[in-house]
């Protein structure tokens, strides 16, 4: 089982800014994240320290954590209040913006090649992106992206390794769930077990 802390280092790839070639599946996808880490990206090369409140922003924005909350929730999210679930999609958003944080420190030369994408509907691609990180290691992610009305969400990631396509909030799912019925329906303990809060 992939561990959260992996999960996490995954997850700065929200980071980087994706240069989309022509031909691709759905070119809306792969422009949609350009345009939205695009000016990030690039304050961070200035500065080596992107501002708290616009990481904050842009998660918001982009990430339907509302949606991997109640993913991850599988049947039990029915079960939760409407607070409750606001409050553990919310530390889903501060989790994510952590992990960009942790990620980013000691990488240079960020870039990133796009493999190929293609459309499970008309309102879900998958785009599969190689990370070049000088000096860590290059990383295989694969993007889901929704559509949602006239905009586009990031809704999961996924790494291959190994031979293997370990998608992540399907592997937080199974951690979620675990945690929830062995704390009695305690969702406040499942956001401090899992230090997502």
């Amino acid at each position: 089982m992939i561990g959260l802390r992996h999960f996490k280092w995954i997850c700065c790839s929200l980071v980087l800014i994706l240069v989309s070639p022509p031909g691709r599946a759905d070119e809306a996808c792969e422009t949609f994240i350009g345009d939205a880490l695009g000016e990030l990206f690039a304050e961070f090369n200035h500065t080596r320290e992107p501002d708290e409140l616009e990481l904050t922003a842009l998660v918001q924005a982009n990430v339907d954590t509302l949606s991997v909350a109640r993913f991850t929730l599988g049947k039990y999210a029915a079960r939760v209040t409407a607070d409750d679930l606001h409050d553990y999609s919310q530390s889903l958003n501060a989790y994510f913006v952590e992990a960009i944080y942790d990620s980013i420190a000691g990488a240079q030369h960020l870039s990133v090649d796009i493999l190929k994408s293609f459309d499970r509907t008309h309102r879900d691609c998958v785009v599969e992106t190689v990370i070049h990180r000088n000096p860590l290691e290059d990383l295989s992610v694969i993007w889901r992206i929704v559509r949602v009305g006239e905009h586009h969400q990031v809704l999961d990631m996924a790494i291959k390794e190994n031979g293997n396509t370990i998608w992540l909030a399907i592997e937080l799912r199974a951690q979620v769930i675990d945690l929830y019925e062995r704390s009695d329906g305690d969702l406040g303990m499942v956001i401090r077990k899992l230090g997502i809060g």
